[in-house]
């Protein structure tokens, strides 16, 4: 039998259009841009989608051609430049290689261009220029994707995550992998259906209500031999763009009215209950009051709405400067991404002493710089490996980091920015977290996932951010209209 040529991607980012932050290829190299072989030494034996691409290909005697991986930590809209030069790297690889018998790709599904709104769909219909129509092309995508109809049309499948905390990444690219063999053994004929739905969902636990009901649906369905998946893929609230918010998706081997029955039953259920789609958080005063006074310890509070991992500046100061005037002592604080903070913190070196302005400088209204004089404990080069559920194995690179004691408050800072999602953030400069009273993390709901398997208490706290648990205090200008919880709808 003929070895397939899979030929595999990654192009990924989560667009928030509230931040005036562009994201052009210095973003990228900050977090991660790979060429060619370098993709495959970058992602094996992780736990993440290309990692399964690499293992489940090897398990289907595929051979991979790796292009080119480009991620960067959610902000502004991705320029175009840097959207050329990924699409320019995957095109001349379709061109020099030949007879390439499918296309694999690990993307978002929320990416916005400087001057477009749908990253996805143009990567994917530029593609499919290239390819034609006899050519499968399949991806994964995150639970967050804004699915629009670009996307749709120019693709063969999706395998969105099913899990917030996005715990099932890897089973995801393992999935997309076996279904892409069965599609190019001919075994199966996926169609893909859609229903797009008038909600716009905060950020919510998958396994807790009101999501759990459905996915569970979900899952129920795709037990029928004729359902390939069924996915409820909850969009990016922060992408203001027409084709956002909530979205139930089919596919099917070669039967549409199996499909479109299945999004309109689920998507139905949704509807019903759409006014439980909301956020739940406690103001700081009373989060940290908690936290203070807890018998069993560690206490998480998560700083929601500045979450780098949303697109937030992640530089917000209300939460620790409230932790620092109510007198909070044994806290770890992971992470203010403050660069100027961080050269000066060396400069003075390890036990010494220094005076900086903490935090505060994106210009959002998140806090004033707190100036304050703090024990320098730690210097490190940002380098870890994540440990927990998320991205195992995966190596991280957040750059120069110092802990700052500010009596008893033993800050986490550092020069690149990032989502606190795995505690080895704490451990790689010597903080162990299960011995803490009190551990906040700038992470809206990843963090649950590690951090749960010991934390007492998990507290999700109203900061100011730009990815507020309140939807409605966001400007939307370009959503669809009318739209949950922007505009009542009906009673039930």
């Amino acid at each position: 039998m003929k070895i397939a040529k899979i030929l595999i991607a990654e192009f990924k980012h989560e667009t928030n259009t509230f931040s005036n932050k562009k994201t052009g290829k210095k973003e990228y190299n900050d977090r991660y841009i790979k060429y060619g072989k370098e993709i495959e030494d970058f992602f094996k034996n992780t736990k993440t989608e290309i990692g399964a691409f690499i293992d489940a290909s090897r398990e289907e005697n595929f051979k991979i051609i790796p292009t080119i991986a480009a991620n960067a930590w959610p902000a502004g809209p991705v320029t175009r430049d840097m959207f050329d030069l990924v699409k320019t790297n995957i095109i001349n690889t379709i061109n020099e290689e030949k007879n390439i018998d499918a296309i694999l790709l690990s993307l978002h599904g929320a990416m916005v261009l400087e001057d477009a709104p749908d990253g996805e769909g143009e990567i994917l219909e530029a593609i499919r220029k290239v390819i034609g129509k006899d050519i499968p092309i399949v991806a994964t995508l995150d639970l967050h994707a804004n699915i629009t109809r670009k996307m749709i049309i120019n693709s063969n499948g999706f395998f969105p995550f099913d899990n917030y905390p996005h715990t099932d990444i890897y089973a995801r690219g393992h999935e997309a992998v076996i279904n892409l063999a069965r599609m190019l053994r001919k075994e199966i004929k996926p169609v893909i259906r859609i229903k797009k739905l008038p909600l716009l969902s905060p950020s919510l636990e998958t396994n807790k209500p009101p999501h759990k009901e459905f996915l569970d649906m979900a899952h129920s369905w795709e037990k029928n031999p004729k359902v390939i998946s069924v996915s409820i893929v909850t969009g990016f609230s922060c992408a203001d763009i027409y084709e956002g918010g909530v979205t139930v998706i089919a596919q099917t081997n070669d039967d549409i009215p199996l499909a479109e029955k299945i999004v309109e039953k689920i998507g139905r259920g949704i509807m019903k209950k759409h006014k439980n789609f909301v956020k739940k958080t406690l103001s700081i005063e009373e989060a940290i009051k908690i936290g203070m006074e807890a018998s069993e310890s560690p206490v998480i509070l998560a700083d929601v709405a500045d979450n780098q991992g949303s697109g937030s500046p992640g530089d917000g100061t209300q939460l620790l400067r409230k932790l620092i005037e109510m007198k909070a002592k044994n806290v770890g604080f992971a992470n203010i991404p403050d660069p100027d903070t961080v050269e000066k913190s060396i400069k003075a070196g390890v036990g010494n002493s220094v005076s900086v302005r903490l935090g505060g400088k994106s210009n959002y209204n998140l806090g004033e710089p707190i100036e304050v004089s703090a024990i320098v404990k730690t210097i490190a080069d940002g380098r870890f490996i994540n440990k927990g559920p998320m991205f195992k194995g995966l190596q991280m690179n957040v750059g120069r980091t110092v802990v700052l004691d500010i009596d008893g408050i033993e800050v986490i800072v550092t020069e690149g920015r990032f989502q606190p999602w795995d505690p080895e953030i704490f451990r790689r400069v010597g903080i162990e977290p299960t011995d803490k009273q009190i551990l906040v993390v700038k992470s809206t709901l990843h963090y649950r996932a590690a951090f749960g398997e010991f934390a007492k208490k998990m507290i999700d706290v109203d900061t100011p951010g730009l990815d507020p648990a309140d939807i409605k205090t966001l400007d939307f200008k370009n959503i669809r209209r009318p739209i949950f919880p922007l505009d009542q709808l009906y009673e039930e």
